[in-house]
């Protein structure tokens, strides 16, 4: 049934539902089953799952007794409340620190709701928080909590805060750009002004195309993808590509930005 399917999945992953939208599935590109006739499309079926599963005929995996141990997670992305569900199964005492205002980290705050509806997330992670996770929200640790104070308090700690810094080009004028992340940011926290008429996005990924989804949906007319490498040799999916070309979306391949 998809109700044993879902409780399959959540025996190794409790996020699902996210995975089965935005994981970029190599699996499926490795199964063996290609030599027969195509992959076995694990994401779809993930997906499949999580969204249509009658959840109050799920048997929620019980927890190990109390180890009176404590542990603390720095950061709420995916690796973090993995390790928090696993960690609370185990009966370890998890106290998770988020510098922002939700839980959920890339997920929740740096994917557009079109690709990952926001209610998806929060019901994967309010799942988690129900094993008695406890969450720290607005808490920067190093400025709001030492580090220290931490791992005096805890019997063990994960850090787990990803790679937020973002590489800024090194061509003139580029402090004049908006970086990706930090304007899929502001787009998921609810600052979705117009961007403008036409926008240029530079980079061939699947954020820069997140960002070229979001641009047309803030009101762009004409959005433009500079993408350094060649049209058969792009970074982002073939399914992306396929959906810039219907949304009227330009893609310059093999070019390079030499100033802004």
């Amino acid at each position: 049934s998809v109700e044993e399917a879902l409780e399959y999945l959540k025996s190794r992953n409790p996020l699902p539902g996210i995975t089965g939208r935005v994981c970029m599935h190599p699996c499926e590109r490795s199964c063996n089953r290609k030599e027969y006739d195509e992959g076995v499309s694990i994401r779809a079926l993930e997906r499949f799952a999580a969204d249509h599963a009658d959840l109050t005929r799920i048997t929620k995996p019980k927890g190990k007794e109390s180890t009176g141990k404590k542990l603390a997670i720095i950061g709420s992305g995916p690796a973090g409340m993995t390790c928090a569900y696993f960690s609370g199964l185990l009966g370890h005492e998890v106290t998770v620190f988020e510098s922002s205002a939700f839980l959920g980290g890339m997920p929740r705050i740096g994917i557009p709701d079109f690709r990952l509806p926001k209610e998806v997330v929060d019901l994967e992670i309010g799942e988690i928080l129900e094993l008695g996770v406890q969450a720290e929200m607005n808490t920067t640790v190093g400025e709001d909590i030492p580090l220290d104070k931490i791992l005096e308090d805890f019997d063990a700690c994960l850090i787990s805060v990803g790679t937020w810094k973002e590489r800024r080009l090194e061509v003139p004028g580029a402090d004049m750009a908006q970086p990706a992340l930090s304007f899929l940011k502001q787009v998921n926290l609810g600052h979705r002004e117009e961007i403008g008429d036409r926008v240029s996005i530079v980079g061939g990924g699947g954020v820069a195309f997140d960002c070229a989804f979001t641009a047309k949906r803030l009101g762009a007319s004409e959005i433009y993808l500079l993408c350094v490498e060649g049209k058969d040799n792009m970074c982002a999916s073939s399914n992306d590509v396929l959906q810039a070309q219907a949304e009227g979306i330009t893609i310059y391949n093999s070019r390079m930005v030499s100033r802004i």
